[in-house]
């Protein structure tokens, strides 16, 4: 029938629950899902526009959280389904620079139309309380982020800046979707045996530039060793703030992202 919807997430990853919020996120990593990726997200957005699912359903994070679930948002998981745009490894918030994988406007249109489909799905009115991004949690829900400033910035259009700002953008373009004005749906087809693609895996190198940085067993976890000022890493995967990355020796570990330059 012409009058029909066309979803752009397969019905089967849509569970029926009970679902309040909607936090759009960026990875701070490359264009494409990591393993980390799927397992702090809900729904990833690739840099060609491409959706992948993770590996907890909505439902994980339905009220009240019981077991594992999906840890997109500091102490605002509850209720709340994360999307994430895969992208931003190497950014800088002031003075601003998008780093080597910037985000890219089909990418936020993508991501636009997944969190359209969401609140359509779920029944969650569009709000600055209801659907929102990471950076304006702390100031909308008074819970504290450390400092995330994802996403405050919009790569592919410098006009656009500031947590608020791009919020409001979101809002807008999110509210033109559901309305029936914005652009169309992207083309997400399911695979045929119901199983996620496996996942792409993030392809960087880094360059230590802290004078002795901390080689640790896991984010934040025990220090194993260290990495002097200068030495070339291959990053494997990342983590809000830490990279997994080996080193020359072929050790593998964590290290704080922010003491690594991208090569």
């Amino acid at each position: 029938m012409s009058g029909d919807i066309v979803m752009p997430i397969p019905a089967s990853w849509l569970p029926a629950a009970v679902m309040d919020r909607v936090h759009l996120h960026w990875t701070g990593g490359a264009l494409t899902a990591s393993v980390l990726d799927r397992r702090h997200y809900h729904f990833i957005v690739e840099g060609d526009g491409n959706l992948v699912r993770g590996d907890l359903p909505v439902t994980a994070n339905q009220k009240p959280i019981r077991g594992n679930y999906a840890a997109h948002t500091l102490g605002a998981n509850a209720g709340a389904i994360g999307v994430s745009l895969a992208c931003m490894a190497g950014a800088q918030e002031n003075p601003f620079r998008a780093g080597s994988y910037p985000m890219t406007e089909a990418q936020w249109r993508a991501g636009v139309e997944i969190v359209a489909e969401l609140c359509r799905r779920y029944g969650i009115k569009v709000s600055p309380k209801t659907v929102l991004t990471h950076a304006e949690v702390q100031a909308t829900l008074g819970i504290a982020q450390r400092g995330k400033w994802d996403i405050a910035r919009l790569a592919f259009d410098a006009s656009v800046f500031g947590a608020k700002v791009v919020g409001d953008r979101l809002r807008r373009d999110v509210s033109a979707v559901l309305d029936g004005k914005g652009p169309s749906a992207p083309k997400l087809v399911e695979p045929e045996n119901g199983k996620a693609p496996p996942p792409k895996m993030m392809e960087m190198s880094g360059v230590v530039t802290a004078t002795s940085l901390n080689f640790r067993r896991a984010p934040d976890g025990e220090i194993t060793g260290s990495l002097p000022r200068g030495t070339a890493v291959d990053i494997l995967d990342h983590d809000r703030g830490w990279y997994e990355v080996r080193s020359p020796a072929g050790y593998r570990g964590f290290v704080a992202a922010r003491y690594v330059a991208l090569a």
